[in-house]
């Protein structure tokens, strides 16, 4: 099979580099110096899944490959209409999508975006951290799901969980991919920004009073949208589902916090704000979540604006974060 994954960061690469160890053809497309890397050296996969250093191509620009079965995209959220354009002659010529994301809604602009019915939606629990140029640490295994809005993909689907089972990944379709994307979404609503905003680990928030008691509201808020758009929740109680999140991966620095830790523009805006922005249209009441994105965005310009270029090649822990936010 020939897989292109769009958006070669930590997930994209921990994905493709176990897919072409499978014995796919996988390219990488993703930023100039981290593609240099793997050029230069390969992919090295480090964690969990094994050590190993994987030969596989890469370029920065999706232009450069003429045709492809399946592309995976893994960019942030942000960035999903302008990888969707920089794909479309692969869909032209047959492929078929699968966004791999967080927030809601990035299946659909892609869909949207490329004007095909060829999409799929996929949620991950795989923790995975870029720790050097052209190497990625997976720190922790997880359960992937695969979906789609139309019916008539789920052959697809299941060609999709095949691959990527036998890549190693624990993977199974879904017949509610929406109710699966939007509990992971009302998780991090809860988590997310709370690390964002603290610095601290999925077990840390867990373990503080306080905070989890926050975690609680920001769920209950965002599980109001998810039932007035009676969306059917993978989960019957998602307080309980979240806080069992963030025992199970205390560990974990969560993708949020990596983004502040590197310079990089979060992905609040699909997540937090696009539950509020929903709120909004419904009439439902979140005040609790209004507050922590707007912290989150004035950190996250706060953060973007401190970073020298040299700081922003090599990310910062937290304590020097805040140190430097916080102290003048």
């Amino acid at each position: 099979m020939r897989i292109v994954v769009m958006g070669s960061g930590a997930i994209g690469c921990l994905y493709g580099g176990l897919l072409k160890l499978s014995g796919n053809e996988v390219t990488l497309v993703g930023r100039k110096r981290h593609i240099e890397s793997v050029n230069e050296r390969g992919l090295i996969l480090k964690g969990v899944f094994g050590d190993h250093v994987i030969h596989v191509e890469a370029t920065e620009n999706a232009s450069d490959i003429k045709s492809c079965d399946i592309v995976l995209i893994t960019t942030k959220s942000y960035d999903t209409v302008a990888a969707a354009q920089e794909i479309a002659h692969l869909v032209e010529g047959g492929a078929s999508v699968v966004c791999l994301q967080n927030g809601l809604g990035t299946e659909l602009l892609v869909s949207d975006t490329l004007e095909s019915d060829r999409v799929l939606r996929a949620t991950t629990c795989v923790g995975a951290l870029m720790t050097d140029d052209g190497e990625v640490t997976a720190t922790g295994k997880g359960l992937t799901e695969v979906g789609s809005h139309i019916p008539s993909n789920m052959n697809l689907v299941q060609q999709v969980v095949d691959i990527l089972s036998r890549a190693g990944f624990d993977v199974i379709p879904s017949d509610n991919i929406e109710g699966v994307v939007w509990t992971k979404t009302i998780v991090n609503c809860g988590l997310n920004p709370i690390a964002a905003l603290t610095g601290m680990k999925n077990g840390e928030i867990h373990g503080d009073m306080r905070l989890r008691e926050l975690v609680v509201r920001l769920v209950e808020e965002a599980a109001r949208v998810a039932e007035a758009l009676d969306v059917r929740l993978s989960t019957d109680d998602p307080i309980r589902y979240t806080l069992g999140t963030a025992k199970a991966t205390s560990d974990n620095t969560n993708s949020m916090l990596q983004d502040i830790c590197s310079c990089k523009r979060t992905e609040i805006d699909a997540i937090t704000g696009e539950v509020i922005r929903l709120a909004k249209e419904l009439d439902v009441s979140t005040p609790y979540s209004e507050s922590v994105y707007a912290l989150v965005k004035a950190l996250e310009a706060k953060r973007i604006d401190i970073g020298t270029p040299d700081e922003k090649a090599r990310p910062m822990d937290a304590d020097e974060i805040y140190e430097r936010i916080l102290i003048p």
